[in-house]
């Protein structure tokens, strides 16, 4: 007895259809006139597997059928438990504050730190970010001597090493400068001269480029993307951030009026001091602060008010844990309510869902109009295709 996958989608992609299995990350085309065929036998999964045994084996293997008594939110626990949370790969965060950012004066505790945990030998690739406000001003002081130094160290321990830089802006310059700087000191032009010369210069990083486009609509996010054409968009994840509230209010009124109420009375709703949460609960994932405290993951602008699991020892660079909060962190799992157990899009959402609900109260980035399922599904699909 089989019965279809509580997890497939079917979505419209370049005249053709593109399925897609959440649960299984499967994804293939299929002609408009294949899909009409495949729709009858999708509804009776029994007749399928009798009559075409082999299509049908192939199908259950991408996980579109399952065996009728399946739980398939147990398998998605075992996956994440098993992909997410114990994973191998270590994610290590530098995260800035409105207070403090790093210098070189960080740079050997941290690489101490890191080649503790390649001595060790249990780690199979690591992943470096820098995020918080003002990120780009340590680039030249702190991220780039300190990725060479730790790049050099993977290399020799046989250990694959990624650098990411998450950048915040706005598509609009004005609002850019009111809301993005230092000091009182406008940065719309030095952000965009440094993000280009980053791609241009140094082929070792990604950026994560998270743009607070306001109005948001497809002219504007291809306006803003064009001045990025002749450098390499692939080393760039975009992360489109609308405001549906703010879209509707831009179309009832001209753009000046608009953004002089935008930033007089949405300050606080996009204050880039208030970022998403930095990552969903790791065993081996680290975020740490100027002040060398230690997080497992935690909402940026909370990060005074919550306690670290754990301190980095400035001399030898070792992290001293509180195994009891670690335990806590990793034991309190984001999807565990019914809202998100229900949901056909669990699977889809493992990198958004968390960056929400944690961070600003069980809010759903689906109802909320935050993210699209399938957008996402078809951004994923073209990424496995470069």
């Amino acid at each position: 007895m089989y019965k279809s996958s509580n997890y497939n989608y079917f979505v419209p992609y370049n005249g053709k259809m593109l399925y897609h299995n959440s649960l299984r990350r499967s994804s293939f085309l299929m002609t408009v006139a294949e899909h009409q065929k495949m729709k009858a036998l999708f509804e009776d999964p029994i007749s399928f597997s009798l009559e075409y045994p082999s299509v049908f084996g192939q199908f259950y293997r991408w996980g579109f059928f399952v065996d009728a008594y399946t739980n398939e939110l147990a398998v998605f626990r075992y996956l994440y438990n098993r992909d997410v949370v114990f994973s191998s790969d270590y994610h290590l965060v530098f995260a800035n504050t409105s207070d403090q950012q790093f210098s070189s004066a960080s740079i050997e505790p941290v690489a101490k730190y890191i080649k503790q945990k390649l001595d060790e030998k249990e780690m199979k690739s690591l992943c470096m970010e820098w995020r918080g406000p003002n990120v780009l001003d340590s680039f030249e002081s702190f991220i780039r001597p300190l990725f060479f130094k730790v790049k050099k160290l993977c290399e020799k321990a046989g250990v694959e090493s990624t650098a990411q830089i998450e950048v915040s802006m706005s598509n609009n310059a004005v609002i850019h400068n009111k809301l993005y700087h230092s000091k009182g000191v406008p940065t719309y032009i030095q952000t965009m001269q440094a993000v280009r010369n980053i791609i241009l210069q140094y082929s070792g990083y990604h950026l994560r480029l998270h743009v607070n486009t306001h109005p948001c609509e497809k002219s504007e996010k291809e306006r803003f993307m064009k001045q990025f054409d002749d450098i390499s968009s692939k080393r760039i994840h975009w992360v489109w951030e609308p405001n549906e509230k703010l879209k509707n209010e831009a179309a009832q009124t001209n753009d000046a009026a608009f953004y002089r109420n935008l930033l007089k009375e949405n300050h606080e709703q996009i204050n880039p001091d208030v970022t998403i949460v930095l990552m969903a609960p790791r065993k081996n994932a680290s975020i740490i602060c100027p002040d060398w405290k230690v997080y497992m993951s935690v909402p940026q602008h909370v990060l005074q008010e919550t306690e670290p699991e754990g301190t980095l020892n400035e001399t030898d660079g070792t992290i001293n844990w509180d195994e009891a909060a670690r335990e806590k962190r990793l034991s309190q799992l984001w999807y565990e309510h019914k809202k998100c157990t229900d949901c056909p899009h669990l699977p889809l959402f493992v990198g958004i869902c968390p960056l929400l609900t944690i961070n600003i109260g069980q809010v759903c980035p689906i109802d909320n109009k935050f993210v699209d399922p399938e957008t996402v599904i078809i951004k994923e699909f073209e990424a496995k295709q470069k």
